[in-house]
């Protein structure tokens, strides 16, 4: 799907250095969204073909944008892993017995494609899963344990003692498609990426591809979310 054509990219770029001429790059994609708005460009796909080539604020827009050829959106064909749906690491090895105190939930402080309710617990979404609400392609998600609708980030906050065992059983239970094979294994998984992060501190999540002796191994990453100013 064609998002910007090679004409537009030109035009985007001179708008965009005539802006920071006068005014200057305050390091976000201001300009680059005046722009979208006057020609009429979805601002959510534009995002996702930006951020594939580099364009995370104005002055990268211009630097890194091939100007030579039109910018298209490849149409992603994930599929779902039924054995291992989640893609935890093959050789994770959980803590047995081990309980928990600590998982993410929603929070309005950070609105980027959070599409649940304020205080909503989060766990990624399984490898393939569409969202029931649009996200940037460039990223993963969680979904809400109520909802079922997707958010970009969450933030850790303390909970209950609770096992791996019993954490995963209470997410089957919500008889969501997301969650229906979410194991102990899971569980574990999510938690131990989160127990030694400080209550408060935002959180993502996606997915590392890497290519090695065996093939292409794709593994699920939960991680701290840090803003660049």
């Amino acid at each position: 799907m064609t998002i910007l054509t090679e004409n537009q990219v030109t035009e985007l770029c001179v708008f965009i250095e005539n802006r920071i001429e006068k005014i200057g790059c305050d390091h976000s994609l201001k300009y680059t969204f005046e722009w979208a708005e006057k020609n009429g460009i979805d601002k959510s796909d534009l995002i996702d073909v930006l951020e594939s080539n580099g364009g995370f604020c104005d002055c990268e827009v211009t630097f890194n944008l091939p100007e030579d050829c039109d910018l298209e959106l490849e149409s992603e064909n994930k599929e779902m892993d039924f054995k291992n749906p989640f893609k935890i690491p093959l050789n994770f090895q959980p803590t047995e017995n081990k309980v928990y105190t600590k998982a993410i939930f929603s929070s309005f402080e950070y609105d980027h494609n959070n599409y649940t309710k304020s205080g909503e617990l989060l766990i990624p979404a399984p490898f393939g899963f569409k969202p029931k609400k649009r996200v940037r392609k460039s990223m993963h998600f969680f979904n809400g344990t109520e909802s079922e609708l997707p958010s970009e980030i969450g933030v850790v906050k303390e909970i209950e003692p609770i096992s791996g065992k019993e954490f995963a059983k209470r997410i089957r239970d919500l008889k969501l498609d997301s969650f229906s094979k979410f194991s102990e294994r899971d569980a574990d998984y999510y938690f131990s990426r989160i127990e030694k992060i400080d209550i408060g501190k935002p959180m993502g999540t996606h997915f590392m591809e890497g290519t090695g002796i065996g093939g292409t191994k794709i593994e699920l990453k939960v991680h701290k979310v840090i803003f660049r100013k």
